[in-house]
């Protein structure tokens, strides 16, 4: 069994629901111990749904690996346990509302007075301070506050991506911005702090609609399938069913027209000859395509596609990702029983990694470093 890069490693992770945990997981696939703090009632992700053997399906994904301990932080003697356990610690993780830690004297002063080494991560919805700073800030929420919703789904009909994206982006900004930090530790030898905001990562992946209003004077919203700055680019009608292609560049357009539609004459067209005219006349573009590709099915129109070396996929539904040929799984034991997730990582043959009952460790911690 090859190292892992942070093996050796000590994670404190002050957490619930999505971002954080998320950071502190991937923290634990790449070796990290991590001890997860919990209050008496659980990380309220626990209490979902029962549909992993029991568990719930968020806590099962975002919680494998990782040791679990009881506290409540606001009790004297937890607290000191507390203290302990983060002077011996690399990274401190914690989501609390901003300025909760600093009420129980774990602020970044606190610590790196206990832990001058220590990096801790302050994961908020909008930033640990300002007028937004206590707003409560779930998922769905930054997705309307940052403009998302507002672009996806159908034209003028505002919409939430169905995945929770503003946490996963902003878990994995996270992670990166500590792995950084770890980095630059290494050569100077001193913790610091590192701040993330569901609010300014999400924003900074909406730069580009941004940049459309701002410098186009554009209001862009939904499009469904379709791309509001790339064309063709969607789910086209076959002859049994849809097809979904995406043209990047002139050189796959010149492609499409030749060697799938056989219509050269596109290539110039003064409606299509550019992206960006292309866009502007879609609705046409669409008949012009789906003239061709409604006489062929799916099948044999990826096959005219991949000849032509233009991107095609499936529009799948969830089923059809189980039976992916592409898709990589991992297995995490769940009440003594095994669950596949997405994502395979680390050594192949190690136990799957145990998602922990509430409270499993907190003897074994509490006499470690009692």
């Amino acid at each position: 069994m090859h190292p892992k890069s942070l093996d050796g490693l000590l994670v404190v992770a002050l957490e619930q629901a999505v971002a954080a945990p998320y950071t502190s997981r991937l923290l634990a696939e790449s070796g990290a111990r991590v001890i997860k703090i919990e209050r008496p009632e659980g990380d309220f992700a626990r209490h979902y749904d029962s549909i992993v053997h029991g568990e719930s399906a968020y806590f099962v994904w975002l919680n494998s690996g990782k040791e679990s301990l009881v506290l409540d932080v606001k009790a004297d003697d937890d607290a000191a346990l507390l203290k302990r356990i983060l002077a011996r610690a690399d990274v401190f993780i914690q989501n609390l509302r901003p300025g909760a830690v600093d009420r129980l004297g774990l602020g970044y002063e606190d610590v790196n007075a206990l832990n001058p080494q220590i990096v801790m991560c302050s994961i908020s919805g909008y930033g640990l301070s300002g007028e937004y700073a206590q707003m409560k800030a779930y998922d769905a929420l930054i997705q309307a506050e940052t403009g998302l919703c507002s672009v996806t789904g159908q034209p003028h009909q505002p919409s939430k991506v169905g995945a929770s994206i503003c946490d996963i982006s902003t878990g994995l900004s996270a992670y990166a911005e500590i792995l950084k930090a770890l980095y630059a530790r290494a050569g100077n030898g001193g913790g610091r702090h590192v701040c993330v905001s569901l609010f300014e990562v999400m924003a900074e992946w909406m730069n580009v609609p941004l940049a459309y209003y701002k410098y186009g004077g554009r209001m862009l919203t939904g499009t469904g399938m379709d791309h509001a700055q790339v064309a063709p680019y969607g789910a086209f009608e076959t002859k049994d069913g849809k097809i979904f292609i995406v043209v990047q560049n002139h050189r796959e357009w010149v492609s499409l027209c030749k060697e799938v539609l056989d219509r050269p004459d596109l290539i110039d067209d003064d409606r299509f000859g550019a992206n960006e005219i292309r866009t502007q006349n879609k609705d046409l573009l669409r008949i012009e395509i789906e003239q061709h590709f409604k006489r062929y099915t799916r099948a044999e129109l990826a096959s005219q596609l991949e000849s032509a070396g233009v991107a095609f996929g499936s529009i799948n539904e969830l089923d059809d990702v189980w039976d992916h040929p592409a898709l990589v799984t991992k297995a995490v034991r769940v009440s003594d029983e095994d669950a596949i997730f997405t994502r395979r990582v680390g050594d192949e043959t190690a136990a799957p990694a145990e998602v922990p009952k509430l409270g499993a460790h907190s003897e074994m911690i509490r006499q470690e470093f009692g």
